[in-house]
């Protein structure tokens, strides 16, 4: 992509973390821990200003209860849940839904997994790649703008419930989620053995 071609395009990103907890083996209990943080920007590029907007980390608390990692077989039902999810809280506020798109799940899909498998939790991959590096990998080259949402849970009876509420909670994933200007988006889980689920989404708008 040339440098024209990209500073014409935008990219919004938000991130959410959440915390952890800690079982005691020997009595089968587990010690809950408060403990978690929020944080989003928004990033523009336009190109006559050259223009760059970020959003302050914003703060918050969780309660980490238990949780517990499903097959493999389960991720595709589970990112179609969290998906159907999104969508009724665009319908909530008479937005439109969002569009499955499989190629939009792709990416995703392998931001979620490098987060899982490299054991990191960031926008940019330890490749140096953003998410419009990862579209262009997998020949998703016909953008004008793009968006991510990021979260990682452990330790939660209901994590995609989780993921969705703190998103809903923090200003910067609200407005993608409930942007009128995303037309296409798709969900990517990634869950590690200890139970940690890493949740993608992207936002698209095709040229």
């Amino acid at each position: 992509m040339n440098l024209k071609s990209f500073l014409s395009k935008s990219i919004a990103v938000s991130a959410l973390v959440l915390g952890a907890f800690s079982v005691n083996s020997f009595t089968q209990t587990i010690k809950a821990e408060k403990t978690g943080s929020v944080a989003s920007y928004v990033r523009d590029r336009e190109e006559d200003s050259g223009l760059i907007r970020k959003r302050v980390a914003e703060n918050g608390n969780v309660t980490v209860v238990s949780s517990a990692a499903p097959s493999a077989s389960r991720i595709l039902d589970l990112e179609q849940q969290v998906f159907g999810m999104i969508n009724q809280k665009r319908a909530e506020i008479n937005l439109p839904p969002l569009a499955w798109s499989e190629e939009v799940a792709k990416v995703a899909r392998v931001h979620s997994e490098n987060m899982a498998k490299l054991k990191f939790f960031s926008h940019q991959g330890l490749d140096g790649k953003m998410v419009n590096d990862r579209a262009d990998e997998i020949g998703l080259t016909k953008w004008t703008a793009l968006g991510e949402n990021i979260a990682y849970n452990r330790g939660f009876k209901n994590p995609l419930e989780c993921a969705v509420k703190n998103w809903m909670e923090s200003t910067g994933h609200r407005e993608n989620l409930l942007s009128n200007r995303w037309k296409e988006s798709a969900i990517g889980i990634a869950v590690t053995a200890d139970g940690t689920y890493y949740f993608t989404q992207v936002f698209l708008v095709r040229k």
